[in-house]
This record gives structure tokens, C-alpha cells and sequence, in this order.
């Protein structure tokens, strides 16, 4: 039941998922991608996914949509964000180390993972 509940009641003052659509000329959609931010309780870290259909890839909207979720989080006041992918995943990583983001590969065979960090507290607490 509470899985459910999180699923049909999001809370939009910490997740936010952005979609990519194109308009085709018959006036339908099609989805091209989508992007998900997760902040923790206190918004200091948000957890980033993002999903971009196979014909898509390569042309620069994982790049366009995580850019826009990275202001999302300046935004939010996020301090750190984190996202996981597959090792193999080469063209992921290369975009989020262009973002600098640190690649940790360190944790477990299939999976890698990036942090970027967007602020820190200062000794009075105060982010900079």
C-alpha cells in the first residue's frame, strides 16, 4: 500500500519527472525521453535517472535534459546529485564527466556511479 501510495501521490517539492516529446505531423506525441529527480527529505541530495529511447540517443537530449534537471537542483538548493547507469553505458559517463560529475566504479561490477556536487556548507552552515 505505501509503495502504491508513492506512486499515485507524488510530491512535487521533491520529485519531478521532465519528458521529451517530438509533435509528429498527424498530431500525435511521441515520447523521446524522460528525466527523474528524487530529493531526499532536507534537499540536500537528489537522486537523477534518465531514460532515452534507443532512435534517440547520440543527438544530445540526455545531455539537454540532465542540463535542465542540474538547474532544477541549483534551484531546489540541492547540495549533491547522484546518479547510477550500467559500466557499459560509455556515453552516459563521458556526458556526465563533461558535466563534472565524479565516476566512482569502485562500488559494484554492474554498476557505476556519478556525483556531482552543486554546493557545500560552510562551518556556519550557510551553503556556498
Amino acid at each position: 500500500h505505501e509503495m502504491a501510495t508513492r506512486f499515485c501521490f507524488i510530491d512535487y517539492d521533491r520529485e519531478i519527472a521532465i519528458v521529451a516529446e517530438l509533435q509528429q505531423d498527424d498530431g500525435h506525441r511521441k515520447l523521446l525521453g524522460v528525466a527523474r529527480l528524487v530529493a531526499d527529505m532536507d534537499h540536500r541530495e537528489a537522486e537523477y535517472a534518465i531514460l532515452v529511447g534507443d532512435p534517440w540517443q547520440g543527438l544530445g537530449l540526455g545531455t539537454v535534459l540532465t542540463d535542465y534537471c542540474l538547474q532544477i537542483c541549483q534551484h531546489w538548493g540541492i547540495q549533491s546529485v547522484v546518479a547510477e547507469m550500467a559500466p557499459e553505458n560509455s556515453r552516459m559517463i563521458l556526458m556526465f564527466e563533461r558535466r563534472g560529475f565524479t565516476i566512482d566504479r569502485s562500488h559494484a561490477r554492474d554498476v557505476v556511479i556519478a556525483r556531482k556536487v552543486l554546493a557545500k556548507e560552510n562551518e556556519s552552515g550557510l551553503l556556498i
